[in-house]
């Protein structure tokens, strides 16, 4: 599917005043307009709609002539993302290659159960084994326009209404910039933050700090493994905080917000899916407000890693639930596409 055509422009007034707009992207319009029509402009764009004078009459915020040509020339210098690439999944997945204005790219994930899997970084630092985004290393943070500028793109291509932060990066190694993300996601694209989940490998300061946000998400931990140094050769560069203090500060961060903390745990075959591996899960998870997120490990050429058998996943599950933990299965969406967990990657750098 080809990348959707540029909104139509609306005509041009006949006033000649400008203003100047405080940048372009999803965020230029914040000084130029009065507050509550710079919203309804950002609200409109997300939403997949033309921001024309039609639509500000039908909210009662005529726009004056001058007011117009700002807008048009907001219009005219477009988002600070573009799509590069489409890729479509047998299961309906879209993966999109976004190009960034400096020429850097991210992907993103358009999934037909409404949800989009935002990326946060071009790369990643945490280098998980298992995981494609983290070969190449990280190059640089995402700005909150490039971030919820993925949502604005995915939502051409079907209806979103879910957002994971789980496409390449460590979202708590751009913190500030997600969170405001977060804010804007709620205020503009009218997602709310119930419907949003930061998925990160955890650490207490970023933990501690997430709970002083206004706008809080919903959180997922990647753990992958309960044993500390097990995790700490799967994750190599995560946190080093030991796992019962990440825990403690995951859990106050879930009793903040009012919904569990989702355990995530990619299945590794003869790794982390052993008899013992539940038993080090469920005695760290004891008094944590938690569910447990199997996820069936999606092949990456070049890495040593398989998914265990159908039958041991279920088996697993049943362990844990039998501890008093709710468990439950996630087959990833679109991996023929390449577009499921753990196989985001650098494309400019495949040669």
């Amino acid at each position: 599917m080809a990348e959707a055509a540029p909104m139509e422009t609306m005509p041009r007034p006949m006033s000649d005043a400008t203003a100047p707009l405080t940048g372009s992207g999803l965020s230029g319009l914040r000084s130029a307009l009065p507050e509550a029509k710079a919203l309804l402009a950002r609200r409109l764009v997300a939403a997949g709609r033309t921001p024309t004078p039609f639509e500000f009459d039908r909210q009662g915020l005529r726009l004056a002539a001058d007011e117009q040509a700002i807008l048009q020339q907001w219009l005219d210098q477009g988002l600070v993302t573009r799509v590069a690439k489409e890729s479509r999944a047998a299961d309906g997945t879209v993966k999109l290659l976004l190009e960034l204005r400096d020429g850097k790219k991210v992907e993103t994930v358009a999934m037909p159960i409404g949800a989009c899997c935002v990326s946060t970084q071009v790369g990643c630092a945490v280098g998980c084994r298992f995981c494609a985004s983290g070969l190449f290393g990280v190059e640089r943070n995402l700005s909150s326009d490039e971030i919820v500028e993925q949502i604005v793109h995915a939502r051409r291509v079907m209806r979103i209404d879910r957002i994971v932060f789980m496409g390449m990066g460590e979202p708590s190694h751009n913190l500030d910039a997600v969170m405001t993300a977060v804010a804007r996601i709620r205020d503009e694209v009218l997602i709310s933050p119930k419907k949003q989940t930061f998925s990160t490998v955890g650490g207490v300061k970023p933990l501690e700090r997430m709970r002083g946000f206004v706008v809080k998400p919903c959180l997922a931990w990647s753990l992958h493994s309960a044993n500390e140094q097990k995790r700490r050769e799967l994750l190599p560069r995560a946190h080093k905080d030991p796992l019962p203090e990440i825990a403690a500060a995951a859990d106050a961060y879930a009793r903040d917000v009012g919904t569990p903390v989702q355990i995530e745990w990619t299945m590794l075959a003869g790794i982390n899916d052993g008899d013992q591996d539940v038993d080090e899960l469920c005695s760290l998870l004891q008094g944590v407000r938690c569910y447990v997120n199997f996820i069936v490990y999606n092949r990456v050429d070049g890495l040593p890693f398989a998914a265990p058998a159908r039958e041991r996943i279920i088996e697993l599950v049943r362990a844990v639930k039998a501890r008093g933990i709710l468990a439950t299965i996630r087959d990833s969406s679109g991996p023929d596409a390449e577009a499921a967990c753990g196989q985001l990657r650098l494309r400019d750098r495949l040669g």
